[in-house]
C-alpha cells in the first residue's frame, strides 16, 4: 500500500476480505501479500466525500454491522441541522477519504494478522516484537493528525532489525 500511496492512489476499502495471501510451495518461509477489489479506489486529489455519514443511531448501528471496524474513525460523523457546522453539506466536505484512512485500515488488518505471531526468525527477541507492535499500533491512532504513515512504517520494517524484503512487483508478474 505504501507504493500505491506514492503514486497518489488510495484503496478506500481495505478489509480482510480484500487481502490476498499467497504461500509459494517452493519458498515455504515466504508469503506474498496482495490487495484486491479496487472498485472504490481513487486518486488522492479527488474530492469525493465519505459515504459513511449517518443521521440516526439506528443507521450507525446498521453501517457498523455492515463495515465493522474497517472504517477509519474520522469518517464517522452525525449530521446536524442544515447550514450548521454539523450539517451534511459541511461535513461531507471535511470528511474525505484520505491516505491516513487507508493507513488506519492497513494497521487494523495487520494487527489482526500479526497479533499472536511469535516467530523468532521474524522478531529475533521480545524487544523486536514490541517495536513491531508499536509500529503497527501507530497506524491505528484514532486521531489522523497523529497517525503514522505507511511510508514511515515501511521504512521501519525494511530497516534493521527486521530487514523485510519488499518485492519489486506483484507475485503474478509471470502469469
Amino acid at each position: 500500500m505504501d507504493r500505491v500511496h506514492k503514486e497518489y492512489l488510495q484503496h478506500n476499502d481495505i478489509s480482510p476480505g480484500n487481502v490476498l495471501l499467497h504461500f509459494p510451495e517452493d519458498k515455504v518461509s515466504e508469503v506474498y501479500i496482495g490487495v484486491c477489489d479496487w472498485g472504490l479506489a481513487s486518486r488522492v486529489y479527488e474530492t469525493t466525500p465519505s459515504r459513511y455519514g449517518y443521521p440516526t443511531a439506528e443507521a450507525r448501528t446498521a453501517a457498523f454491522k455492515e463495515r465493522g471496524t474497517f472504517v477509519a474513525p474520522e469518517l464517522w460523523y452525525t449530521y446536524g441541522k442544515p447550514n450548521s457546522e454539523t450539517s451534511y453539506e459541511t461535513l461531507r466536505r471535511r470528511h474525505l477519504y484520505t491516505q491516513a484512512a487507508d493507513a488506519y485500515l492497513v494497521g487494523v488488518v495487520a494487527n489482526m494478522i500479526w497479533k499472536d505471531e511469535d516467530d523468532f526468525d521474524l522478531f529475533k527477541d521480545v524487544a523486536g516484537k514490541a517495536r513491531f507492535a508499536v509500529a503497527l499500533k501507530e497506524l491505528t491512532n484514532p486521531d489522523p493528525k497523529n497517525r503514522s504513515t505507511l511510508q514511515l512504517v515501511h521504512a521501519t520494517l525494511t530497516a534493521p532489525p527486521y530487514n523485510f524484503q519488499i518485492p519489486e512487483c506483484c507475485y503474478r508478474k509471470h502469469i
